[in-house]
């Protein structure tokens, strides 16, 4: 049997994805659309089905993530505002409105008491979710905030940023734990590896940069290898993560030793946005500019680390400096661009943000329901979203123009140039 009807179908929406989640307690997939729109899908073998539609923003909700329980999910997005919805009704919990001064970039659920958020001007805060209002602010960035992770033992909140720099918040102080020095690139995606003995970023230049937990003035190591950016990183094991690149790969890499592993999956050379591992450990999902979230099989991975008695170490590390690179390698190839195709027996059509739409013949189209009649978009794109005066599908593919600050110009550009703009991306995707 064909590998590929043994994983949930890939997703299509009619808009670009910039952000996907899982629900840390069940079957539950969340993505986030260019134009403020957020889905959540119940993901089987057997089929998808789509729980809740929404549009929170009114620009595009840049990140989405779930409650530690699984009962809320949080969005934050470019009109500045972030928002907790309940998942099962998709009632709204609680709303910030005018968050930050600048657009927001990232959110991250710390705990139950807390949430934390990033802007593209490089401030981060944290927010009391029982006050709904603000407990510290930090500006210790001059741009972006690219990527934030939590380590609970600690309680350190780690962030990334296009300033080269990672930072580490203590978040029950007011002052920041420690920043690094400038790594002379900019810092994309960050994971807690090594039992947190370890932190790992991405880099634009492709390099894996390693820190030692606790000396945060610089890298201890540096794993160069990726041929371009490194956009995400998604932990698998204490010595096993994912990474996400700008040339569409997801690759399987090993720490200490360090080494490139295999190729879990495929976007055909499109940028991804995002890699996340679900909670049963047994699927990835992604997202690129295809519109698509794709699902990958990944369970083998805990399957040949080996938990059992003889296979298990002090630091957890045996299992995974066990592998088998080119088994893995084999296994792995099965899957790598088996969706990417989206042809319709391997994909669930969603995200039809313009209801009066005809739904396509032989596909089964969920419509949204009668309180989503009407809803415009508030970038004046018609709910479709748009390459050309979209700042987050254009910020990941600039990083090849310039290594400075991505976010877009686009955004501010006249109506004739973002007409141009769209007509390029149109002719370029449509030669793909």
């Amino acid at each position: 049997m064909d590998d590929r009807a043994l994983r949930p179908k890939s997703l299509k929406f009619k808009e670009p994805v910039i952000d996907v989640a899982f629900s840390p307690a069940a079957n539950l997939v969340a993505s986030s659309l260019i134009t403020g729109h957020v889905f959540v899908h119940k993901y089987a073998v057997e089929g998808n089905q789509r729980q809740l539609r929404g549009k929170p923003h009114k620009k595009s909700c840049r990140s989405v993530c779930f409650s530690g329980d699984g009962q809320r999910l949080f969005t934050a997005s470019k009109d500045r505002s972030w928002q907790a919805m309940d998942v099962e009704t998709g009632a709204e919990a609680v709303r910030i409105a005018n968050a930050h001064e600048k657009p927001l970039n990232m959110i991250k659920f710390v705990n139950e008491q807390i949430v934390a958020t990033g802007d593209e001007a490089g401030s981060v805060k944290l927010w009391d979710v029982r006050q709904n209002k603000q407990a510290f602010a930090y500006s210790e960035h001059v741009d972006y905030i690219s990527d934030m992770v939590f380590h609970a033992p600690k309680r350190h909140l780690l962030a990334t940023s296009g300033d080269g720099c990672l930072s580490v918040y203590d978040v029950r102080k007011a002052k920041p734990f420690q920043v690094s020095a400038n790594q002379d690139d900019e810092l994309l995606s960050v994971a807690v590896m090594r039992s947190g003995t370890k932190v790992v970023v991405g880099e634009t230049d492709g390099v894996v940069g390693i820190f030692s937990y606790g000396q945060f003035g610089d890298v201890s190591d540096r794993f160069p290898g990726h041929p371009q950016s490194i956009d995400s990183i998604c932990k698998l094991t204490e010595d096993l993560c994912v990474t996400g690149s700008s040339d569409g790969l997801l690759r399987i890499v090993q720490l200490f030793p360090h080494k490139l592993v295999g190729v879990a999956g495929d976007h055909q050379a499109l940028p991804v946005e995002k890699v996340a591992l679900s909670y049963e450990q047994q699927w990835l999902a992604s997202c690129s500019h295809d519109h698509m979230v794709h699902f990958w099989d990944i369970g083998y991975i805990f399957e040949d680390g080996g938990s059992g008695e003889d296979g298990s170490s002090e630091d957890g590390a045996e299992g995974a400096d066990d592998l088998d690179a080119q088994a893995v390698a084999i296994r792995v190839s099965k899957d790598v661009g088996s969706s990417s195709d989206g042809s319709s027996s391997e994909v669930d059509i969603d995200g039809c943000s313009d209801i009066g739409e005809q739904k396509p013949v032989g596909l089964d189209v969920v419509e949204a329901s009668a309180a989503d009649e009407g809803a415009g978009d508030a970038d004046s794109d018609g709910g479709w979203g748009s390459w050309g005066d979209s700042s987050d599908g254009e910020r990941r593919a600039a990083k090849k123009k310039k290594p400075g600050k991505r976010k877009a110009q686009a955004e501010l550009a006249d109506p004739k140039q973002k007409q141009k703009q769209k007509q390029k991306k149109s002719a370029f995707f449509a030669g793909l």
